[in-house]
């Protein structure tokens, strides 16, 4: 019956609409008058109050009436991030110099030189020579002359004793100003000296290490003299890497630097079976050791002798404000002279205009 009579309201709706239109205005309105009360007479019929709503679909329809959109609550104000503020996201920190690294360390050997013996005994030998010479000859020839010697004689041989009084000089005062080691110290391990110190300008900011120089003295057998400077009052003529990276084998460096792993273990193998190797012939031949240990001997001797002449192999840094010489045929530096490069000033010209 339900059924019925939902499909009858739409046949009779219909049958209606399909009369042909009259020409009387008052028979146009009582049809529309009697399908609008049709209409609502089977819309209210009990059959249709029987009709089990409709199951609700998962999207709801959207109401004639637009509603008003929820407000949102407002975002809160991110808190302003000030520098002294307990909140202040750190500074990335920059990473800490070569200076830094070393201070960390505590104190750090940059420098040290080999054994001065001989040049020294070189040239306290020459300088004992040169002043031995000059004092006997004015004693006996200036100050009590023979018997019939020539009144010029005395004054023309002065000349020669102010050049081996001047050749004394020379050679006793190249036995002092060598420096025997270079150290980097912590600026904390040396904070008394630091504050009583007068070089250091008091607005600028300590540097976190001191070089600390040992020198010798033209004393003998006398302990070393330390320094204690600033990074920026020692001055390097030149780059040491340049000499102490190829002072045994010119090139050696290089040629080290591109080895492929196996080629360092055939070099290390190489070196030790040498070793071995004059190990082996000085105990096969121990009659003969004494012989070469004697030239040895000999030969460093004869070079620290000549070096006293002409001081051969030896650098002239300034250390504040004098020059002292630095050994660079031989000796320790840290890095191949990398860390003194890296840590002390490089000026070619400051020795050459302090003249």
């Amino acid at each position: 019956m339900a059924s019925f009579s939902r499909g009858f309201a739409p046949r009779l709706l219909l049958v209606v609409q399909q009369q042909p239109p009259c020409q009387c205005a008052a028979l146009h309105a009582r049809q529309l008058l009697q399908r609008q009360v049709l209409v609502a007479r089977f819309s209210t019929s009990p059959f249709r109050r029987l009709k089990k709503p409709p199951r609700p679909t998962t999207r709801p329809q959207a109401s004639t009436a637009p509603e008003a959109a929820p407000k949102l609550a407002p975002k809160p104000a991110s808190p302003t991030v000030t520098a002294s503020g307990p909140t202040a996201k750190p500074a990335p920190r920059a990473p800490p110099s070569y200076a830094e690294q070393l201070a960390q360390r505590g104190r750090t050997l940059l420098y040290e030189s080999p054994s001065h013996f001989w040049y020294r005994a070189g040239c306290f030998s020459s300088a004992t020579f040169c002043v031995s010479y000059t004092v006997y000859q004015y004693w006996a020839v200036m100050l009590h002359p023979p018997e019939g010697l020539s009144w010029w004689i005395p004054h023309a041989f002065s000349v020669i004793l102010v050049f081996m009084a001047g050749m004394g000089g020379y050679f006793a005062l190249g036995a002092g100003r060598i420096v025997r080691s270079i150290e980097a110290v912590p600026a904390a391990a040396v904070a008394k000296q630091i504050a009583s110190k007068v070089g250091t300008s008091a607005t600028s900011p300590p540097p976190p290490i001191y070089i600390e120089v040992a020198t010798r003295r033209v004393v003998p057998f006398m302990p070393p003299k330390k320094t204690l400077l600033a990074p920026s009052e020692v001055q390097l003529p030149f780059r040491m890497h340049s000499l102490f990276s190829g002072a045994n084998a010119p090139g050696a460096q290089q040629a080290t630097k591109h080895m492929t792993l196996a080629e360092r273990v055939r070099a290390e193998r190489a070196e030790r079976e040498a070793r071995e190797a004059r190990r082996k012939y000085t105990m096969d031949h121990l009659l003969t050791a004494p012989f070469r240990d004697a030239a040895r001997v000999f030969g460093a001797a004869w070079t620290g002798v000549k070096r006293s002449f002409h001081r051969e192999g030896f650098a002239r840094i300034r250390l504040g404000k004098r020059e002292y010489k630095l050994d660079v045929m031989g000796g320790w530096a840290l890095d191949d002279g990398r860390a003194m490069d890296r840590l002390l000033a490089v000026r070619p010209n400051a020795l050459r205009s302090a003249r």
